[in-house]
């Protein structure tokens, strides 16, 4: 019977004649050393393993906890969230368009707001209608309380008499849903994308 390959030692990489198949050390130092290499590397992957495990839990308990404050807020808070998206994307369509301030006809406003023509407080109802919003400068929206008059006169000039009208004369109730307010705040924030990337090309 001839002898064994010789082979190189899995540990200190010196050349030896195998005892039986299967043999990748020359000795019991190299196999012990071996053997504590592997259940340290064991002990690693298995901690990493514990690590990642409990990365995954903490992970998953932030979302539910999210979910759940997300559940306990008032829907006011929804409405607020969704209003500053819906003025946001009218604000920026309406400068991109070249408005001016709907009031006094500016275009160098140190702020532009998205003013509304019926205020929220008196028409909930028509806080997202885009003809109820219009471009407006600090100074009109704010020191001069919308500035209605000149407002409604120059409504009238961009959609006509009959649309004001319709808008004066809406006063349904209407309460809105939390389904309702995100759908309405995901399409103004795409839209508001969708502006930004024109700009940008």
């Amino acid at each position: 019977m001839c002898k064994p390959a010789r082979r190189k030692c899995a540990h200190c990489r010196e050349w030896f004649h195998p005892a039986r198949d299967g043999q990748v050390v020359c000795c019991f130092e190299c196999a012990s050393a071996i053997g504590k290499e592997q259940t340290a590397k064991a002990r690693e992957a298995a901690k990493q393993k514990e690590t990642q495990r409990q990365r995954i839990e903490e992970k998953a308990g932030r979302q539910r906890r999210a979910v759940r404050r997300n559940e306990l807020k008032p829907t006011r808070h929804w409405v607020q969230m969704t209003q500053r998206a819906f003025n946001d994307w009218r604000r920026e369509m309406l400068l991109v368009a070249g408005h001016g301030c709907i009031s006094c006809g500016t275009k160098t406003a140190f702020a532009w707001h998205a003013g509304h023509y019926r205020t929220t407080a008196a028409a909930p109802q028509l806080r997202f209608n885009p003809d109820n919003i219009w471009l407006q400068c600090s100074a009109c929206n704010v020191h001069k309380s919308g500035n209605i008059e000149a407002y409604r006169a120059a409504l009238v000039e961009l959609i006509g008499e009959e649309r004001v009208l319709a808008l004066e004369s809406n006063n349904e109730t209407h309460r809105y849903t939390r389904e309702e307010l995100d759908g309405i705040r995901a399409k103004a924030r795409a839209n508001l994308r969708a502006l930004k990337q024109q700009e940008a090309a």
